[in-house]
């Protein structure tokens, strides 16, 4: 596991703590040579940067997520059989410490590192009761779980997979036989905050209060392994959330690589007529500028040009100022 200095901050209305949240990315990738799969979600900012502010308790301690949910059923993961969404969490939360097997920062204490991100499996149900609409499933007598879990009444595994973060890319390498060697499934990609309930019996132990990011829009689970269509632009020019993060609007670009038309798909609230797109070769020469006026355009690429690799700006057409980049790949 790469270490790194973490700063405990307060989510407030700082950008830079929003985009490090705000996904752009989100893949599963098969490592022949490692027999596993690596969990990775790209952000705006900085992977991993931001963790929550301990309030000195269990009951009410937020969790922040880097999230993955799945097609993959529980007994692939190692719960008994049951329903729900079955979803790999790579968590920070510096309150209490859920991984009482490993010693996440090398100290030797195994019940002090709750801050540092780390890997979960759970598996997540609707729950009206909570603003984000999910909570991780609750436990009975009959629940069979992982000989790893953390002792807590929900459906939660704490496995130990190795949880690298740098840069814009968090990543978690799962062992294919961890996973009932499953490759042939579909995703997606959240961030969110969650809180930890110990105290109202009508609330989940942990729900989701508040959802960041969404990779897909609209949480369809639309990614297959080996499938990077996965290609959205955020770009923070939108009003503040209740937390004080950016609620940007969405761009999403897809797919990339391309291979015949580009298609660029903008949010309901998007601010049609303010912003264009600036399609530049790699020593900055611009081959294409497109307004966005629309919810859904296309680019074919006989527009763009030859094969290659090009960035996408996104621009404020009033001050120039460009609002947010993405490679492109033509093939």
């Amino acid at each position: 596991m790469k270490l790194k200095l973490i700063t405990v901050m307060l989510l407030t209305g700082i950008t830079s703590i929003a985009q490090n949240f705000s996904i752009t990315d989100v893949r599963v990738e098969e490592d022949k040579t490692l027999n596993a799969l690596v969990f990775k979600i790209e952000v705006e900012g900085m992977a991993g940067d931001s963790v929550p502010t301990a309030i000195g308790e269990l009951d009410g301690a937020p969790v922040l997520g880097y999230v993955i949910p799945t097609t993959l059923v529980a007994t692939d993961v190692g719960f008994g059989a049951t329903d729900g969404i079955i979803a790999l969490a790579i968590t920070s939360h510096p309150d209490f410490d859920d991984t009482p097997l490993w010693d996440e920062n090398l100290d030797a204490d195994y019940a002090n590192d709750g801050v540092v991100w780390h890997s979960h499996w759970v598996i997540l149900e609707s729950n009206p009761d909570v603003p984000g609409g999910l909570a991780v499933k609750a436990t009975d007598e009959f629940s069979i779980l992982p000989p790893t879990n953390p002792g807590m009444p929900m459906y939660m595994d704490s496995p130990g997979f190795n949880v690298i973060w740098d840069d814009h890319v968090i990543s978690c390498v799962v062992p294919l036989n961890r996973m009932n060697n499953q490759t042939d499934f579909n995703y997606d990609g959240v961030t969110a905050l969650m809180n930890v309930n110990t105290s109202d019996p009508d609330l989940p132990m942990l729900g989701v209060y508040e959802v960041f990011s969404i990779a897909s829009g609209d949480l369809s689970l639309p990614y297959d392994v080996g499938d990077y269509t996965c290609d959205t632009l955020i770009i923070n020019v939108s009003s503040e959330s209740g937390l004080g993060l950016i609620a940007p609007y969405d761009v999403k670009v897809y797919p990339n690589p391309a291979s015949t038309q580009l298609t660029l798909d903008m949010s309901a609230d998007f601010d049609f007529g303010s912003y264009e797109v600036q399609i530049t070769n790699l020593i900055g020469e611009e081959v294409l500028s497109v307004d966005l006026d629309s919810p859904i355009q296309t680019i074919p690429l006989s527009d763009i040009g030859a094969d290659g690799i090009y960035i996408l700006n996104i621009l404020d057409k009033v001050t120039e100022e460009i609002k947010g980049s993405k490679k492109l790949v033509l093939n």
